[in-house]
């Protein structure tokens, strides 16, 4: 109840934001036009994750009771903003976006003295703990990993939202379950409200076509990084009173974790480097299956609420840590492979499902 206030903060500066930055962003041309893989109608404004980021700067700056915790967050957030909205604009190298990245995350470490000291018991031959030096480097790249993942993600209307949306509900839980965890706790529910606010707007949804807006590179790495915090942060703690699992907080992370390994491996694969964008993706995969946005949007919510449930009843059920990461990587393959097969099932379903009714103007590239 004392995150109440700040996560309607969050929630209410989120949308004045928006409705504020919206001409703005039409006159600055920070805008998302259609063309080669874009697939959406109209020039869309590129302005919910610096929405968001107002919403977070007034809910955790002024109404959240940790500054110490709240302080470095919102500095990074808004490193990754200004860079994110310069990308949007301008676009940047790939090599420029990771060394931003990586700087987000050092800031965070040191800051916060949040990094993954242990890796739980992944393989049943026992605890794996890191070095300092192994901390801080594994750190990093799980933080640029969540970044570029949402990244990813963020190709169709209301995905990236409501994964980060499903992993924050999932976290929040963790957080309520684990002693000393109140900090965790609240970040979660406040990054939620933003979300939230920011959804009303991105949903593919007929009600908000002449508000639409896209979060951006500045929003998909904002809620990246943020989700990563709390991932690293409630992997070392003990939850529901056990010894730290790392594995049960990959689960709260499903679809971004998959979407980043098979990613990785498929361009690797082919020859290509990681960074390469291609069309590739799960709602890639889904739209060429025949699936329109809204459909595709359904199946999508319904898998993360799944999984993270899942996640949570398997750490809560005491098995150990190498079991609950062997089901999460079963489910991954599953999960890649389902995916691949939907074309199949596609013309069972009802019309209203598929793709070629209009309207469905909500897949673009990421």
């Amino acid at each position: 109840m004392n995150a109440l206030p700040a996560a309607i903060a969050a929630f209410l500066v989120t949308i004045v934001a928006i409705l504020v930055l919206r001409p703005l962003a039409l006159q600055l041309e920070l805008v998302d036009r259609p063309g080669g893989r874009k697939a959406h109608v109209g020039e869309v404004p590129l302005v919910g994750g610096l929405a968001m980021f107002i919403g977070l700067v007034v809910a955790l700056g002024f109404l959240f009771p940790s500054p110490h915790v709240a302080a470095p967050l919102l500095g990074v957030f808004g490193l990754l903003v200004l860079v994110g909205l310069l990308d949007d604009r301008f676009g940047l190298s790939p090599t420029m976006r990771l060394l931003v990245h990586l700087a987000a995350g050092g800031i965070l470490i040191g800051a916060t003295g949040v990094m993954i000291r242990t890796m739980g018991d992944p393989f049943g031959t026992g605890i794996i703990t890191l070095s300092t030096l192994g901390a801080v480097a594994f750190t990093l790249a799980m933080i640029t990993g969540a970044v570029n993942s949402f990244n990813m993600l963020d190709g169709m209307d209301g995905l990236a939202g409501i994964n980060a949306l499903a992993s924050l509900g999932g976290l929040g839980v963790l957080a309520s379950m684990t002693p000393g965890a109140d900090v965790e706790q609240r970040v979660s529910l406040v990054m939620a409200a933003a979300i939230v606010g920011f959804l009303i707007f991105n949903m593919p949804v007929r009600a908000n076509h002449g508000l639409r807006c896209f979060m951006g590179d500045a929003g998909s790495t904002l809620l990246g990084v943020g989700i990563a915090w709390l991932c690293a942060s409630l992997s070392q703690r003990p939850i529901w009173g056990a010894a730290p699992s790392p594995a049960t907080v990959l689960w709260m992370v499903p679809l971004p974790l998959f979407e980043l390994w098979w990613t990785f491996i498929r361009r690797v694969g082919r020859g290509h480097s990681p960074f390469h964008a291609d069309a590739g993706h799960f709602h890639h995969v889904l739209r060429d299956a025949g699936l329109n946005t809204r459909a595709a949007f359904v199946a999508f919510a319904l898998l993360d609420i799944v999984l993270v449930g899942a996640g949570l009843l398997l750490g809560k059920s005491g098995l150990p840590d190498w079991a609950i990461l062997a089901a999460l990587v079963a489910t991954g393959v599953v999960t890649v492979r389902s995916m691949y097969l939907v074309k199949y099932l596609v013309p069972l379903l009802p019309k209203a499902v598929r793709l070629h009714l209009p309207p469905d103007h909500g897949a673009r590239e990421a």
